[in-house]
């Protein structure tokens, strides 16, 4: 029944009204919310996700496909649903081996024994979209064969007119669409998973990053056989390796699982971060390694797409969290169409800078599963309780970067995330000192930023300098109001040398013996001043640093 178009179609849009219906009624039934009320909230929810994941996994096609890409929208999914469909990955049955056979000789137009010496009775593996047979090649060399599921295409289009009545009805009836690009998400959705229909394009998907990545030794994108490929076919060079979450073949060939990793966050790095296409779907089973420690990348097709704007916008965001200037990250949340109209910057900014110190003093390089689970907590409830917006161009790349994230994380528990991203954040910078000046212009700002803030903050202290005092976390406002202290006369002692030496120059020019004698004890005093405030300040950013040690 479930390669029946309406069968399909009735099965989707009923389960997603009935869902509705049953949060509206929910809601009108439940007025007061208390403890009870949330354990019932929370059991339907799990009941709804249950039914959704069942429903996937009978159908097939793109309802898993869907299933995989709303685990990930943490700013518009409850957190039961998403640990429900956390788990929903493409574990089909496999299609009958003679009918993904036929397939093969009707897209080659041949027997294949005009082209193969070999293929494997069973497929190696099994997806929602296609299949995987191991075959040898006339010549003698290993392939590996990617099948399309037979009447896959029908299936996918279907859903696809399914889930465009869903949408319409999320946009017409519930307050989700209100806040949704329906339209903008439809699209792509349609547009990303719609090309792994065609092989021909993953094909061209996979020659794309060849050229892209052909200088690097860290990691290998197999060859491609276009002779061979067709719009359901792919041919590709055979790689003998396993999952790079392999731990026991790391192991036993005695693989450095932190080069491993490091090598890895390069790739994600490389591509998620530049502009050009991405490796939209970058779980275990698409990253190989082999014995020899080589990571072997495969799959190309998902992918997605960052134009060049929008690659400088990120990296600019990325580089003010660095610099500690939030202003600058949320001016490039708004240029990535991150923020809603009526967003309060200001507020923004200190929420965003409280809780980027707040996991600084708890060492974010240090990634274990607790903290990063506290991580994507936080984030998902500035999403929800601040006026943010994730745009559809961006949910795919999101995913990639979710789960590139969890990849790393099993291959190296300890991941030093800081460590390794510093290298590429200084690299972004030569690199923009190298097309223009900014920079050198953008750390000078940032420097003297504090003595700008000091009156403000100065203010602050006069007022609250008690609460300052009793609380953990207004402690932290106080030792920045400390440290721009010691800056301001830092910078007032080195401003005032500067000023008694101008005299001092410009008396000897004129040969004023009178101003001559008054300017050099100012001179050799505020030269003192310079060397004493250097010393406190240095001393105070090192207490500073074994306070924290501690």
């Amino acid at each position: 029944m479930k390669n029946f178009s309406l069968y399909r179609i009735t099965v989707i849009v009923t389960m997603f009204l009935k869902f509705v219906l049953q949060l509206y009624f929910f809601h009108k039934k439940h007025k007061t919310w208390d403890t009870t009320t949330h354990v019932r909230w929370e059991a339907l929810l799990k009941k709804q996700a249950v039914e959704y994941r069942e429903n996937a996994l009978k159908l097939e096609g793109l309802m898993i496909k869907v299933g995989q890409f709303l685990s990930t929208r943490a700013d518009i999914m409850p957190d039961v649903f998403i640990k429900e469909l956390a788990d929903l990955i493409d574990k089909v049955p496999p299609v009958p081996t003679d009918i993904s056979k036929k397939i093969l000789e009707k897209e080659w137009g041949q027997s294949l024994d005009s082209h193969l010496s070999y293929i494997s009775d069973k497929p190696v593996a099994s997806a929602s979209i296609g299949e995987v047979y191991k075959g040898t090649l006339l010549n003698g060399q290993d392939v590996a064969i990617k099948i399309q599921r037979h009447n896959i295409s029908k299936i996918i289009h279907t859903d696809f007119k399914a889930l465009r009545i869903v949408l319409w009805i999320t946009r017409k009836f519930t307050i989700l669409g209100k806040e949704l690009n329906t339209d903008a998400l439809y699209q792509e959705v349609v547009s990303i998973i719609g090309n792994e229909l065609n092989y021909y394009k993953e094909l061209k998907n996979g020659q794309y990053f060849q050229r892209r990545f052909h200088d690097s030794t860290d990691y290998y994108i197999p060859q491609f056989y276009e002779e061979y490929s067709t719009g359901k076919v792919l041919v590709m060079e055979w790689i003998e390796g396993r999952k790079v979450t392999d731990i026991p073949f790391l192991n036993k060939h005695n693989i450095n699982r932190k080069v491993a990793a490091r090598k890895l966050f390069q790739f994600f790095v490389d591509q998620l971060f530049d502009y050009g296409m991405f490796h939209a779907d970058p779980h275990q089973g698409n990253i190989l390694i082999t014995s020899k420690g080589t990571i072997v990348i495969i799959d190309f097709g998902m992918v997605g797409e960052i134009s060049k704007e929008d690659a400088q916008h990120i990296r600019q965001m990325i580089q003010g969290f660095i610099l500690d200037d939030y202003e600058l990250v949320i001016t490039q949340l708004k240029e990535l169409g991150f923020l809603l109209p009526h967003a309060n910057k200001h507020k923004l900014q200190t929420l965003l800078k409280t809780y980027s110190d707040m996991y600084i003093e708890k060492k974010i390089h240090q990634l274990d599963e607790k903290l990063v689970e506290d991580i994507f907590q936080d984030l998902k409830q500035i999403v929800r309780d601040q006026p943010i917006q994730l745009p559809a161009e961006f949910a795919f790349l999101g995913r990639a970067a979710s789960i590139g994230l969890g990849v790393l994380t099993i291959i190296d528990p300890h991941i030093d995330f800081m460590a390794l991203g510093k290298p590429v954040v200084r690299e972004w910078l030569d690199k923009d000192e190298e097309r223009s000046g900014n920079i050198k212009w953008h750390f000078i700002k940032e420097s003297v930023k504090p003595l700008f803030a000091l009156p403000r903050n100065l203010n602050e202290w006069l007022l609250n300098g008690p609460e300052f005092k009793r609380r953990s976390e207004e402690l932290l406002q106080y030792q920045r109001f400390d440290h721009h202290r010691y800056l301001f006369m830092m910078v007032m002692a080195y401003v005032s040398l500067l000023v008694t030496l101008a005299f001092y120059f410009i008396s000897i020019i004129i040969g004023n013996n009178q101003l001559q004698f008054m300017t050099l004890p100012l001179t050799g005093l505020t030269f003192t001043l310079c060397l004493i405030t250097t010393f406190l300040h240095k001393r105070w950013v090192n207490n500073m640093k074994q306070s924290h040690k501690g």
